[in-house]
């Protein structure tokens, strides 16, 4: 595990804190100890936006005050960057990879613009980098500690396949899932004066009918490790149709909030469990959208006296323009409980927080279903392209739609646009499906998916369109990048799906040659990275994960 020192600095860049970087660390060393793996982990990993460097690194007493004031000023301009795109001046200008092993890892970004957009002369990025790299705090790791979170992360994808059966399936947004992986990094003056937003409640006593309940209290202590004492009760009642209890702990310089949520009545080891890790920064409440037993609901446990509003999912109006419409809940004792009618997959509940009229605070509840079901609906048969439409890459297109909005997929008019097949990195085999849903209220999303030999499946993008587009009449390119199984390889092809007949054009917004993909039905590919795309004089976008409707800028 010497490599991991070499990495360390990198994963902090590109996370833009130590805890970050930690996590993003064991990760990456669980599949290889290259900068590639890195790289790779970190542009899939599903993050709810762009992560941010300034202001969240630990005490660095090793650096002078004119050395922190230039890497403050550093994180400042990096801040400025989107994801890859800081990705790609990392790589060329810290770790120093050539240009076209940048833009093999990274395609699509600019390098030539970086300097500029930064502020910094591309002569003086590399010892400014080096500069804020240096904020990376190693002082508590060892070889054994990250030899054992690298099995951690091993054998937690070992259990992937269970966990889908009988067991838990945890969709938190922006939670880091690997507590105890590596030990956080030594608590400073700065992460605890950087909070912004609302506290979390954590003052008081704990609230719920159940909170003075002591063989039920004692019941969920002894479910904890490591001891029946560890942990602060915060709230246990049966509300909303689910019986919820909620225990915080100290975790470095942040704590761990476990939830444990079950049917009304549950005994504590009938209950399932998740927990979250926040370092530093609190929620503005703490919040868990839950499914067990056929029941769904979103439960807030925020401070007495505060207002709560509560968005259950994307809207699309008719126009194509997607949005959220926020209603005002009900509160007893600082707790709101709402029943949701569908398995809250995705994350599509939103929470905004008023609190002592100060300015509101917007969050997103983790997510929990405890579900046995493994049901997949049979794809329809496909408009353009081959047949039978992958299964796995159709629920995963299907999801992205159903994900953000709340909806039930029987609820969604699901056209399948196009499926088919195209070569992947290190000579395997992709299978990419677009869908086209149309929404109640009558506006059409777009989405293509893609399945991968090894299993995987991943998002391309995602689009939405005005109510009355027709989708059979549909021209939807996308792009799909995927790496090959061992991580040697990176590859991104467009994905062209159109009605039999129409001949589909690809192009940039700076011209140049077009390239025309050649369909099959109505169905092919490019190996291109090309934006623009026009079908029979109608022009689109490339549509790309990461830029779509439902993706926080």
């Amino acid at each position: 595990m010497e490599d991991w020192r070499e990495l360390l600095p990198t994963a902090y860049l590109l996370t833009g804190s130590d805890a970050g970087a930690r996590d993003l660390l064991v990760r990456a060393l669980a599949r290889g100890p290259r900068v590639e793996d890195l790289v790779r982990v970190h542009l899939r990993r599903r993050l709810a936006r762009d992560t941010t460097i300034a202001g969240t690194s630990g005490d660095p007493w090793w650096l002078s005050a004119e050395d922190l004031a230039t890497a403050g000023r550093t994180a400042a301009a990096l801040d400025g960057l989107s994801r890859t795109e800081r990705t790609a001046a990392v790589l060329r200008w810290h770790d120093g990879l050539l240009a076209d092993r940048v833009a093999a890892l990274v395609p699509g970004v600019d390098l030539s613009t970086l300097p500029d957009r930064l502020g910094i002369p591309e002569a003086d990025l590399p010892r400014r980098l080096e500069g804020l790299a240096a904020l990376a705090d190693l002082r508590d790791l060892s070889d054994d500690d990250v030899a054992r979170g690298v099995r951690e992360v091993r054998g937690r994808r070992r259990s992937r396949a269970l966990l889908a059966v009988g067991a838990v399936a945890v969709l938190g947004a922006g939670a880091v899932w690997l507590p105890g992986a590596l030990p956080t990094a030594p608590p400073s003056a700065a992460a605890t004066t950087t909070e912004a937003g609302p506290q979390a409640p954590e003052s008081g006593p704990a609230r719920g009918a159940l909170a003075d309940d002591e063989d039920f209290v004692a019941g969920l202590r002894v479910q904890l490790d490591p001891g029946p004492e560890d942990g602060r009760l915060l709230y246990a009642d049966d509300v909303g149709g689910l019986r919820w209890a909620l225990i915080i702990r100290p975790y470095g310089d942040g704590v761990t909030a476990t939830w444990f949520f079950g049917p009304e009545g549950a005994q504590p080891a009938d209950m399932a469990q998740t927990s979250d890790v926040y370092s530093g920064v609190r929620p503005a409440a703490w919040s868990l959208a839950a499914s067990t037993g056929g029941r769904s609901a979103v439960l807030v446990v925020a401070r007495p006296g505060d207002e709560v509003e509560l968005s259950r999912g994307v809207v699309v109006a008719a126009d194509g323009t997607p949005g959220r419409d926020f209603a005002p809940v009900d509160l007893e004792d600082g707790v709101a409980a709402v029943p949701l009618d569908a398995v809250p997959t995705g994350a599509p509940v939103q929470y905004r927080l008023t609190r002592d009229d100060g300015p509101r605070a917007t969050g997103t509840p983790s997510v929990a279903v405890n579900s046995n079901s493994t049901a997949t609906a049979t794809p329809p048969p496909a408009r353009s392209g081959t047949n039978p439409v992958d299964p796995g890459a159709y629920d995963q297109a299907v999801a992205r739609i159903t994900g953000p909005t709340g909806l039930d997929a029987a609820d969604l008019d699901v056209t399948v646009l196009g499926s088919g097949t195209f070569p992947a990195p290190g000579g395997t085999t992709a299978r990419a499906v677009t869908v086209a849903a149309v929404l109640p209220g009558g506006a059409v999303v777009t989405s293509t998916a893609l399945s991968a030999d090894d299993g995987g499946a991943d998002v391309c993008g995602v689009e939405t369109h005005p109510a009355g587009t027709d989708p059979a009449a549909l021209t939807v390119a996308t792009r799909c990048a995927s790496y090959a199984g061992d991580s040697s390889t990176f590859g991104v092809t467009v994905v062209v799906v159109a009605p039999p007949g129409v001949a589909v054009t690809l192009n940039s917004a700076a011209g140049g040659d077009p390239v025309t993909p050649e369909l099959t039905d109505g169905w092919g590919y490019a190996l291109t990275d090309l934006t623009q795309f026009a079908a029979d004089g109608v022009t689109g976008q490339v549509s790309r994960a990461g830029d779509g409707p439902f993706d926080t800028p």
